[in-house]
């Protein structure tokens, strides 16, 4: 026990020699708490925020005073993500049929039981006619389906226009907000509004990259803003664009298709937790703009621009995500601290514009253990990202790592392959760890980097090395870790 606490404050000692931390970071190891590991330590209420990491070494004059802290060490996972209630939440749900009683249901709901066999002779209009006294009373509607899990496009207009004065084939209920539906397990998807739609939008487009045309899908007016379908397996393409819905629970459901909940720019969902979805779409949740928390614990794949502009979005966990796609977390102004440690593959700009540096809330620490490829322009534009802790890492393209002013390490020793100005552009990077061999690099990779500030490192031998010019910055030293 002695050598070990000897070892962590040796670590933490070569770390605050030579970057100015937080008193806490340089404080003994057996009372920095978490601070060792790069992450302050937080309540579940508290915003953690990740301490500049230790590790890193100072501005050298001479080749041999450059003496690297081991960024090889792994900081481990943002301690939020194991105490936040939002974030920590998991769950595996199975479906069982259920009945009026079986859901602790708050006061101010009305509860209807529905034969969906019977919708040619009695639809559900016809039973929302008779209960409407109660309806115009409530604050909440559930509904038990009976007969099979589906609602034929009546039933669910009947649902969608229950606010609606009955002149317009509505109940004139205006008072409910909350929506509980049990036992459906399909819905029908929305109608996209291209130019030829036919829709009253058509040709309609959400803001952003690429911008896709908005879905129309009968409940952009809705009454409802707390929606409860736990027993749907799919949102289908567009099935919730454009809606205003505050709380989503969906438990069963394995996928949202392409703008399933897209442009929602003033929707105030602020937590997202789907504990069954494997897969999220492109453009799935993009200008969400109040989302703060996003929970995945299932979710192996994120496609291309799925949460694109969300734009208060700070915390993003995904455990078991294997491939985040292009512009996925693009213009996430507030991001604070992401859990992706089986990532294996990061698109295109995916991570851009994030965070504030002189409020010294963004990122700090990206952990990325798996991750293998990172593409073109992947983690760029990070205010206050200090560490990159990749050790799988083989192949970094075009742009990779640029444009982060107070990046200082990155760890990568299995780089075999680095594309055109893959670090370029971080004026503060003081050490790159490579493995034993160098990668193939294109030109200006380390263009932007400061040569009295940077030492690139790494683990092989002389001969090996002999060669190995840093692109774009031919004077950064090149020395050999540990001696």
């Amino acid at each position: 026990m002695e050598s070990l606490h000897a070892a962590k404050k040796t670590v933490l000692a070569l770390a605050c020699a030579g970057l100015a931390l937080t008193a806490g970071a340089c404080a003994d190891p057996s009372t920095a708490g978490a601070a060792a590991t790069g992450w302050r330590s937080a309540g579940a209420s508290e915003s953690p925020v990740p301490k500049a990491v230790s590790g890193l070494g100072s501005a050298p004059t001479t080749a041999p005073a450059r003496k690297p802290v081991d960024a090889g060490i792994d900081p481990g996972a943002d301690p939020v993500f194991g105490s936040d209630p939002d974030l920590a939440r998991t769950e595996t749900y199975a479906y069982r049929h259920t009945e009026p009683g079986d859901h602790a249901l708050p006061a101010g709901t009305v509860t209807l039981r529905y034969d969906v066999s019977t919708a040619l002779d009695t639809p559900l209009k016809a039973l929302l006619d008779r209960a409407r006294a109660d309806l115009v009373q409530a604050t909440g509607v559930a509904v038990y389906l009976d007969g099979g899990h589906a609602l034929n496009d009546a039933d669910l207009a009947a649902i969608q226009s229950l606010h609606k004065p009955p002149s317009q084939g509505g109940q004139g209920a205006t008072r409910p907000t909350r929506l509980y539906v049990y036992n459906l397990k399909t819905l029908a998807g929305g109608t996209e509004c291209t130019p030829t739609s036919s829709l009253a939008c058509a040709g309609q487009t959400a803001r952003g990259g690429r911008s896709p045309y908005l879905w129309h899908n009968g409940w952009w007016d809705s009454w409802v803003k707390h929606l409860t379908l736990d027993d749907l397996e799919e949102v289908k393409a567009g099935a919730f664009s454009n809606t205003g819905f505050e709380s989503v629970s969906l438990k069963a459901v394995r996928s949202i298709g392409p703008m399933g909940f897209g442009h929602r720019p003033y929707a105030k969902l602020s937590v997202l937790y789907l504990p069954s979805v494997t897969y999220v779409g492109p453009d799935a949740f993009r200008r969400n703009q109040y989302l703060t928390k996003v929970n995945l614990p299932r979710a192996t794949k994120v496609d291309d621009f799925a949460f694109d502009d969300a734009s208060r979005l700070r915390y993003f966990n995904a455990p078991r995500l294997r491939s985040i796609g292009r512009n996925a977390l693009n213009d996430s102004h507030a991001l604070v601290s992401v859990n992706l440690p089986s990532v294996e593959y990061i698109g295109i700009n995916c991570f851009d514009l994030n965070g504030n540096a002189e409020a010294g809330t963004g990122v700090r620490v990206l952990r990325l253990p798996k991750l293998t490829v990172l593409d073109k322009n992947g983690l760029t534009g990070f205010a206050s990202l200090v560490r990159v802790y990749a050790p799988s890492l083989t192949t970094a393209w075009h742009d990779a790592i640029t444009r982060n002013p107070s990046l200082a390490a990155v760890y990568v020793p299995e780089m075999r392959k680095l594309g055109p100005r893959a670090f370029r552009d971080n004026p503060n990077l003081r050490e790159v760890r490579f493995g034993d061999r160098p990668p193939a690099q294109d030109a200006d990779v380390f263009a932007g980097a400061d040569p009295a500030r940077l030492s690139i490192y790494h683990s092989g031998d002389a001969a090996s090395w002999a060669r190995f010019v840093p692109a774009g910055n031919p004077t950064v030293p090149v020395l050999r870790y540990g001696g």
